[in-house]
């Protein structure tokens, strides 16, 4: 029986795209994985179990989400963990001197490569450029085998780390298309108190200037020049320090049109993605960009950009717009609000193009990379 250390502490209440990918793998590989027992360990302020299975135990034995400080300076509880064949860190980051071998899960590299995207306050740009590169580094050089989330992160660590491009496997998010589902969205009056009785368009992302709101909000503003019925909502789970967005939204006009919330109920989320106009999702750089493929799935067509992982991920089912150039993302905005044809047909490939994408098929190439993680071990 191989025996696996899984670090689910970033599966948190107010859920993220990492949080999201880490239950969703271990909740679609312990029912494929009868050779393997797992050891997960969860955040201490969770509640209940991920997965019921006698195979699986779980244990609260550091604070803090996976990429916290606590993972790098309170890890002599995981050091004792002994008897483990391998440790998977879904989240980039792995606690030093573990007591096995090691997998991890690299998203993108965007701290190392552009940390000018990550933060626009210089002192936390410059000290988590330098933690990341720190940690990004320990890592990738002393795993066994490095998933990457998409072509385009593995291509960015062949670039930063050449010597270790041989150990990178891609393997693609999985989508649960039960509960991203035309026919699970739910009624439009679930959004009564949290926005307008209008159409609107929708932004889903935290508020880091990769993600670029202050471009599409500025672009959907010049679209929408004679729709002042039009909203934009704009969700953002946390935001950065960004004086330049925090003028933009406090402009009168801009108030008028923008809703900004913060973090949102599942429910809420479901309905906003299923009676929104379009999801705008012009990001400067993405490792994956799940937000676009769940709104596929659920029948909302996507402004997407140009970076490349957004393109890998949505094809030809995107509009896909210079996130550089205001009047690029204004153009496709306005081209989804006037032309229904090509709605409709955006509506359907992306329908098309969310199917390729299979938890099953994520946690079955997970597992099989412990084994050969395993395997190349033991010899």
């Amino acid at each position: 029986m191989i025996r696996v250390v899984f670090d689910a502490r970033s599966v948190v209440p107010k859920t993220s795209g990492i949080g999201n990918y880490a239950a969703s793998l271990l909740q679609h590989m312990v029912p494929l994985a009868g050779d393997i027992e797992f050891t997960v360990l969860r955040h201490i302020e969770s509640t209940g179990l991920l997965i019921d299975d006698e195979r699986v135990r779980e244990l609260k034995l550091i604070g803090g989400e996976t990429k916290s400080v606590a993972t790098l300076l309170r890890s002599s509880a995981v050091q004792a963990l002994e008897g483990h064949h391998l440790f998977h860190s879904p989240a980039d980051m792995v606690p030093p001197r573990l007591p096995c071998p090691f997998v991890v899960t690299m998203h993108d590299m965007m701290w190392i490569e552009r940390p000018d995207l990550a933060s626009n306050f210089l002192p936390s740009r410059v000290a988590m450029h330098h933690w990341y590169r720190a940690f990004y580094s320990h890592s990738i050089r002393n795993a066994a085998s490095i998933i990457a989330i998409s072509q385009f992160t593995a291509d960015a660590i062949s670039r930063l780390f050449p010597s270790h491009a041989h150990k990178v496997r891609v393997i693609h998010h999985g989508l649960d298309l039960t509960r991203f589902s035309p026919e699970t969205i739910p009624n439009r009056n679930v959004l009564e108190g949290w926005i307008p009785d209008q159409p609107f368009a929708l932004s889903v992302g935290q508020g880091s200037p990769y993600k670029n709101h202050h471009g599409m909000v500025r672009a959907f503003m010049r679209a929408t020049v004679d729709r002042p019925d039009f909203k934009l909502v704009l969700v953002r789970r946390f935001s950065r320090v960004d004086r330049a967005m925090r003028r933009l939204l406090s402009r009168p006009e801009v108030r008028e049109k923008v809703v900004v919330l913060q973090f949102v109920p599942d429910e809420v989320l479901l309905a906003l993605y299923g009676h929104a106009q379009m999801l705008v999702f012009a990001s400067h750089y993405e490792g994956c960009g799940m937000p676009a493929m769940e709104a596929m799935a659920l029948g909302a067509p996507v402004v997407g950009s140009t970076a490349p992982a957004i393109v890998e991920m949505t094809g030809n089912a995107t509009l896909h717009a210079d996130p550089s150039d205001v009047d690029s993302i204004a153009e496709k905005i306005r081209a989804l609000i006037v032309d229904e044809p090509l709605r409709q047909r955006l509506v359907k490939a992306g329908e098309e193009r969310v199917r390729r994408y299979s938890w099953e098929l994520c946690a079955r190439k997970t597992l099989s990379v412990y084994r050969e993680a395993v395997d190349s071990l033991s010899y």
